[in-house]
């Protein structure tokens, strides 16, 4: 559409009384590579086009969209839309001149052939399945995503921006008897085919050694305890059990265990919590949101002390906050909500080793899996992918069919270390604008106590 198509539709949009109009315009792709049974298995590949229009008054939103993007469906959907406004406006939208935001990229995706993602993908697979002779099984992934979108809107913003992420993805099945165990590494970065940079070999070689390992892994009673977190994915304990705590979907309607506690200390000092959508080519970032906005580092808890929250547009007049570049959503089909980015735990300056050798008995956490949490109460439930025992101030035997089990004040409440070796690492978030890209991170800590489910 040309500018004034959009100045139009949203003149159109605000005529009957709505104290905001946005339209969201996107073209985008996705394509996977995918290697199994050492040799290419498939090629997955899906577009998406479309359009998205959304109305705000007071502290309502009324939002639709279409994969129809001509004019004439367009006026209609907005139409019908305004069907929920009661009132007039003879307000003249003037967009600005079209601002064009893009990342840097090295090597785009379609710049890099398909017979060499082939090889690569093979060649590792190859490199993997050496280790041992119990590995019974590789699966290896490339996947792509590109996605191009214009935002214009009534108070005269109009931008265009694109995104491009890589992601890699190993996982590693190991049998021995009747003995079966697995374990998934990945590497994903808001860049192209630069991600080969990275040393995916020896991510890819260390989890076929952890998923050999795992195979001899023994049950454990639990209990509460102490627990040492490693550093990077085991900071998804804080996205959920805190982080959607402090997204403005939750807090505005006071559904949220933190909605009082602006201002307050919900944490130890140890504790500083930062969502940065600014990190240079981290799976999570973008250049802008998608409402338009720079995104922003923003510092959610410092030194334990609750500083703010994830708001967005809509929940920025209720809350009496200023919108601060977390709108986001998964594509034109939903509207944008505030979400996290690049959330991760500041490093501290304690010595793992030092956290290792004041446990008596405890757990470490290696690598966290997915869980559940209660943003209203803060009680959360997660799973631990791959632990091992702390005995006498030693890592010990590798354990399995753990959880972490408790609430989201206490453990903030509970970190009693912090050591510097943070670590990014990339996922995925689901809520109520879809599936979104997300970093979380964190050094490795220590937790005080935390009760740890397993069994005999």
């Amino acid at each position: 559409m040309k500018k004034n198509e959009y100045e139009e539709l949203l003149s159109f949009a605000i005529s009957t009384g709505a104290d905001f109009a946005e339209i969201y315009v996107e073209d985008g792709k996705t394509t996977s590579y995918k290697v199994l049974d050492s040799k290419l298995d498939d090629i997955g590949f899906y577009t998406t086009r479309g359009i998205g229009i959304r109305l705000i008054k007071d502290n309502d939103y009324y939002y639709t969209s279409t994969n129809n993007v001509s004019i004439d469906n367009i006026k209609e959907l907005i139409k019908n839309l305004t069907k929920n406004l009661t009132g007039t406006s003879t307000k003249k939208v003037k967009l600005n001149n079209l601002e064009e935001v893009y990342p840097e990229i090295e090597i785009p995706h379609n710049q890099y052939p398909v017979e060499k993602k082939k090889a690569y993908l093979l060649n590792m697979d190859k490199k993997i399945r050496e280790v041992s002779q119990l590995i019974s099984q590789v699966s290896l992934t490339f996947l792509e995503d590109d996605k191009e979108y214009i935002i214009a809107n009534s108070d005269g913003k109009y931008i265009k921006s694109k995104n491009c992420v890589t992601r890699y993805i190993c996982t590693v099945y190991a049998e021995d008897k009747d003995q079966k165990a697995e374990e998934m590494t990945d590497y994903a970065q808001g860049r192209g085919y630069e991600i080969l940079n990275h040393d995916l070999e020896s991510l890819s070689i260390k989890a076929a050694n952890t998923a050999i390992e795992k195979l001899g892994a023994i049950d454990f009673k639990g209990g509460e305890l102490p627990v040492v977190i490693a550093p990077g994915f085991g900071a998804v304990i804080f996205h959920e059990a805190c982080g959607h705590g402090l997204e403005a979907t939750r807090v505005a309607p006071r559904l949220s265990v933190f909605s009082n506690d602006l201002g307050k200390e919900i944490a130890t000092p140890k504790v500083t919590l930062i969502d940065d959508g600014t990190i240079p080519n981290a799976w999570g970032s973008n250049l802008i949101d998608d409402e338009g906005n720079p995104t922003q580092k923003n510092i959610l808890i410092e030194k334990g002390i609750l500083k703010t929250f994830l708001v967005d547009k809509l929940h920025s007049k209720e809350m009496k906050l200023p919108a601060n570049g977390c709108g986001r959503r998964e594509n034109y089909q939903y509207a944008p909500t505030s979400r996290m980015s690049n959330t991760y735990l500041k490093p501290g300056t304690d010595k793992v080793e030092d956290m290792i050798k004041s446990i008596k008995l405890g757990v470490y956490c290696q690598k966290m899996s997915g869980g559940s949490v209660n943003s209203t109460t803060g009680d959360f439930n997660f799973a631990v992918d791959t632990a091992r025992l702390i005995e006498d101030g030693k890592l010990t035997k590798m354990i399995k069919g753990i959880t972490l089990i408790g609430n989201s004040k206490d453990i903030l409440k509970n970190v009693e270390m912090v050591s510097s070796d943070l670590l990014l690492s990339g996922g995925y978030c689901e809520d109520k604008s879809g599936m979104i890209y997300v970093t979380i991170g964190q050094p490795t800590i220590k937790v005080s106590k935390i009760l740890v489910g397993g069994k005999e």
